[in-house]
């Protein structure tokens, strides 16, 4: 959500209307990272006044998944309302989301409801919470507390039955310690949190977001649904993208307007992902970012032991026996590379 208040959902329609209900079309992916989310969505879809915090870097899909929660819950019917609280200035803040009486300074003309209103019996999803002014927050937890408020220059009390999910990629934590954000509003906010993984974290999950993007695209342009070559797709998922699903789908507007014949080839690709070159080192954390505990359960001190054990191996090798060298390589002392080597 990039400009100041956008109002995603109207009365009696969802922007994920023509995907179903199916939790697994609204948050796409097969990773545990996402299953946990999933599973925590349908949970807290269940009680419909419980407050969310959605934490996670910017690009991870917030938005996607505040939609879902008011999507599955029983206030899917009502309004979705969506305010960046980072893209208004301190001024307008207050009025935008409480609204503001007739005569209350000297261009408010008219009354005029806020989005807190306009969300009444549904969602209001409050994006980028961490950026909101000290002085907006107490007012906003007093609303919080209570779910009444009254206009900017009003004297009317007003009640609403709303459900608040915020979202912040930023460590609202390390902001308390910083004085930047209050622990008494955190504490209001914080009673479900949903941790979002970065794209990094589940590159096994870009294959099924390509789909998912591709036949979007199709559907809502009316044109034939564009494919993606194997060799493109090997670059997209060796990428470790930064700006996480955000950047994905970027590159692949521009990678289906650039590509021919309705295929993506690499060459179609942002230059920066298809030169991408990770490090050995990037490649061994890729690796462990994709390992996963089997079903079945599985021996962890034998893989461990074999594990290290090839490692000590390697380095041994590559520094000709020189102990010092091949302890330095693995980060030990050369005591503990002794005691592996005589284990």
């Amino acid at each position: 959500m990039k400009r100041g208040i956008v109002v995603v959902q109207q009365h009696g329609t969802s922007v994920y209307e023509h995907l179903g209900q199916d939790i697994a079309q609204l948050i796409v992916g097969r990773s545990p990272h996402i299953g946990r989310v999933r599973q925590m969505v349908q949970q807290v879809a269940q009680y419909p006044r419980a407050t969310v915090l959605l934490q996670g870097e910017s690009g991870t899909g917030k938005e996607v998944v505040a939609h879902a929660i008011h999507t599955c819950s029983n206030r899917a019917a009502r309004n979705f309302v969506g305010i960046n609280c980072a893209a208004l200035p301190e001024t307008l803040i207050e009025t935008e989301l409480f609204g503001v009486e007739s005569g209350a300074f000297t261009d408010a003309k008219t009354s005029r409801e806020g989005h807190i209103l306009r969300a009444d019996g549904g969602t209001l999803f409050l994006d980028e919470i961490g950026e909101m002014p000290l002085t907006m927050q107490a007012k906003l937890l007093r609303f919080l507390e209570t779910h009444r408020f009254h206009r900017v220059g009003g004297i009317r009390e007003l009640h609403v039955d709303v459900r608040i999910i915020a979202a912040s990629n930023v460590a609202l934590r390390q902001a308390i310690s910083l004085k930047t954000f209050r622990e008494d509003l955190y504490y209001r906010l914080n009673v479900v949190t949903i941790q979002l993984p970065p794209l990094r974290e589940r590159l096994e999950d870009i294959e099924l977001l390509v789909e998912h993007y591709l036949h979007k695209h199709a559907e809502e342009g009316g044109v034939q649904e564009v494919q993606v070559s194997a060799e493109a797709m090997e670059l997209l998922t060796r990428y470790q993208w930064p700006g996480n699903v955000r950047e994905l789908f970027a590159a692949l507007q521009s990678s289906i307007i650039l590509c021919e014949c309705n295929v993506i080839m690499p060459y179609d690709l942002p230059v920066h992902i298809r030169t991408y070159q990770e490090n050995e080192m990037q490649q061994l954390l890729t690796l462990c970012q994709q390992l996963h505990l089997p079903s079945e359960g599985f021996d962890m001190c034998a893989l461990l032991d074999d594990i290290e054990k090839r490692f000590v191996r390697e380095a041994l090798e590559q520094c000709n026996g020189n102990q010092v060298r091949a302890a330095a390589l693995l980060g030990l002392s050369r005591d503990q590379l002794r005691y592996r080597i005589s284990e």
